[in-house]
């Protein structure tokens, strides 16, 4: 009898080390399980957040463009009204008579960091229609050119602003409807 007692007494201690293996390896195993499945769940949330600001930086970059369009197209209007009193003989304000532009929008870029998600060349397509309307402005207010010449110039302007980057805008904004397009994203 003490060999069975001998031999169940190994017995145990045998199984109790193979007790107190099992247990270690569950819990480098429950360990690793719960680290991978943090990292995975990290890393989810993280494209989730990059998708999220994406799409709000695309949606604020849309409306960017179409009010600096919308504000392009009302100084022209503006713009194509003085020409038109220029235009007429009895008309004396040609050299004195401000041009009174909407610039909330293009003052208010400045500030904006979705500015610069906008196409460069659009940017300095407007950048130079300010510019040179205000510097031909200033030419004819200061008698440095003709009032018909000044007119031809702005003229020159408003040609390049509704052929070339009022459609480039527009072109532009429809890009990003179309990537917009199927998500949750509300325009």
């Amino acid at each position: 009898m003490g060999s069975d007692k001998l031999e169940s007494k190994v017995k145990s201690d045998a199984n109790e080390e193979i007790k107190k293996a099992s247990f270690w390896i569950s819990q480098i195993f429950i360990l690793l399980a719960t680290v991978i499945g943090v990292y995975l769940a990290a890393n989810q949330g993280y494209k989730q957040a990059v998708q999220f600001d994406n799409m709000k930086s695309y949606k604020d970059n849309y409306y960017l463009q179409k009010s600096l369009q919308y504000e392009l197209t009302d100084n022209i209007s503006i713009l194509k009204a003085y020409l038109v009193k220029c235009q007429d003989s009895n008309y004396f304000g040609a050299r004195t008579d401000p041009l009174s532009f909407y610039t909330l929008v293009w003052e208010n870029m400045k500030f904006s960091s979705t500015t610069l998600g906008t196409p460069p060349e659009l940017l300095r397509d407007a950048q130079r229609f300010y510019r040179e309307v205000d510097r031909i402005h200033n030419e004819i207010a200061k008698g440095n050119i003709a009032i018909s010449v000044g007119v031809t110039q702005l003229q020159e302007q408003i040609d390049h602003i509704e052929k070339e980057l009022l459609p480039a805008l527009d072109s532009s904004t429809k890009k990003i409807e179309k990537i917009l397009e199927g998500t949750d994203v509300v325009l």
